[in-house]
């Protein structure tokens, strides 16, 4: 389970994924349209999931996320102390106690891709009350268009290859734990990549920050422009790099 930040009118987004013991996994997202704290969103993920699953006759549920405050209140290992919190937590024990067997933990993002992926989506193509729309994903095989060849002439072109961006190596340990060949670069990425998120959705690189928010990382093309702006903006002035890194921060980049 997993839920986003509020955006817009869309206050937040929703991912459930069941997976039964035989493997079979039942996606869903959900929209939400009125504005509440975080916290809250992260409760009704939590709420939506369990009536889900209850919807389905689901009688043993082992359930996961990735808000490691409300799981561990959940589990009672942490105390509820925001007052609007306890109608919330209490809504959720009493859903979790209608189970025969129910266990909850927490995971990180990184493990929760699948469900936060569904929730940026839910957000992303979010439809009015009581509307349902029904996304089919698949997998589709490269499309390759034949070409032929004039034997006549010949055209020799030199390739410049560019090196390899600096965020693959980050993306390409998150989905498919491989690491670079090189030992210094292996401990760092496996060190850094705790704090990067990958959206499958959009096949796009975040960064996440102190106070939980997602920064879009940039490619080195991208991290050019967006300095050049960085340090021009509309004076022109010339700023210091804590100053630029804070600036670049605000836009919303890494």
């Amino acid at each position: 389970m997993a839920s986003t930040p509020r955006r817009s009118k869309i206050s937040s987004g929703v991912g459930v994924v069941l997976i039964s013991p035989e493997k079979h996994v039942i996606p869903r997202a959900y929209s939400l349209i009125e504005p509440f704290s975080n916290n809250v969103a992260e409760y009704n993920a939590l709420l939506i999931g369990l009536s889900f699953a209850k919807e389905l006759g689901v009688e043993y549920l082992e359930g996961f996320g990735d808000s490691q405050l409300i799981i561990n209140q959940v589990r009672r290992e942490y105390e509820v102390k925001n007052q609007d919190m306890i109608p919330y937590h209490k809504a959720a024990i009493e859903v979790a106690k209608s189970f025969e067997d129910f266990f909850i933990e927490y995971i990180p993002c990184l493990q929760n891709a699948y469900a936060y992926a569904l929730a940026i989506l839910a957000v992303s193509i979010a439809q009015p009350p009581e509307i349902e729309q029904v996304v089919t994903v698949r997998t589709h095989q490269l499309f390759i268009p034949e070409c032929t060849l004039d034997t006549d002439e010949v055209h020799a072109t030199r390739i410049k290859l560019e090196p390899r961006d600096w965020h693959f190596l980050i993306i390409d340990y998150v989905l498919h734990g491989i690491f670079p060949e090189d030992m210094k670069e292996r401990d760092s990425v496996r060190q850094r990549a705790l704090r990067f998120y990958y959206n499958a959705v959009t096949q796009t690189l975040y960064r996440h920050t102190y106070y939980s928010l997602l920064l879009r990382c940039l490619s080195t093309k991208e991290a050019e422009e967006a300095l050049k702006e960085g340090h021009g903006g509309t004076d022109g002035a010339y700023h210091p790099r804590p100053k630029l890194c804070d600036r670049l921060s605000r836009m919303g980049y890494y």
